[in-house]
């Protein structure tokens, strides 16, 4: 029988075991989540999912970037490379390995599929910041033991001796990202992906960069010069990581980009 139209709708049908089984994996991995990110990531889509992804990606890079700077090519996994996890190739296998997406009632493409692994990094940072992101990064794209992870959160680390030779600059330029990312995402609740990725734009220009960097005392007093350039403080935001931890530089960065 059809209801009529003052008929009050039922509860919503619970969602096949399957389904919540798939859903109960990751959220597991991820620790627990912030209502709304865990809304949007069982959406799949929608601006709360959209700002997740573009935060996820840029810690998913700086946590990567920061591992390879601290291993080098010793890793079993990488051998360095660890920038080949960030791909959406390599993405989208971790989805289907690890059931993410799995519970969607749409058959999403690969690169949706990529886009939800980074959606659910950016939801592990939104719901506990940088120690339950690095351990999302760690469980679900790469491993990473628990010794350095101790060292990433809390320094006390080492450039590899045979990381790159821009090993330092790689590693701030995604320091500034990864400040510039979170940043926007905090200050602009509604903004939705376009708006965010204008916003970091805009924080990341060299220009705007820079006019911040001559207004802070934190590098005036390690270079103790006013000549300046872009590298010189991607190399002392790495510094800061290898010696405190990913928490204090991207601390350090966000007044940077602000």
């Amino acid at each position: 029988m059809t209801p009529g139209a003052g008929t009050a709708p039922g509860p919503p049908l619970p969602a096949p075991p399957d389904v919540a089984a798939a859903q109960a994996a990751v959220v597991a991995r991820l620790g627990p989540l912030d209502p709304v990110a865990l809304a949007a990531l069982v959406a799949g889509r929608g601006r709360d999912f959209q700002r997740l992804e573009l935060v996820g990606d840029s810690v998913l890079e700086v946590i990567l970037h920061a591992h390879s700077v601290i291993v080098g090519p010793g890793c079993p996994q990488c051998a360095g490379r660890a920038d080949r996890f960030t791909t959406d190739a390599h993405l989208t296998e971790v989805a289907r390995a690890t059931g993410i997406g799995q519970w969607l009632d749409w058959h999403p493409s690969d690169q949706r599929l990529a886009d939800m692994v980074e959606a659910c990094i950016g939801a592990a940072w939104a719901s506990g910041s940088w120690r339950q992101a690095v351990s999302a990064v760690a469980s679900q794209v790469h491993p990473l033991p628990a010794d350095e992870v101790r060292r990433l959160l809390g320094g006390g680390a080492q450039v590899h001796p045979e990381a790159p030779a821009r090993a330092r600059e790689i590693l701030g330029a995604a320091i500034l990202e990864a400040a510039a990312s979170t940043g926007a995402f905090r200050r602009h609740p509604a903004g939705d992906e376009g708006e965010l990725s204008r916003v970091k734009a805009r924080m990341l220009s060299s220009e705007h960069v820079m006019s911040r960097v001559r207004e802070s005392a934190w590098v005036r007093r390690r270079l103790r010069t006013h000549h300046l350039v872009r590298d010189d403080v991607e190399r002392l935001l790495a510094d800061d990581l290898l010696a405190r931890g990913l928490p204090s530089a991207v601390a350090i960065a966000r007044p940077l980009t602000a």
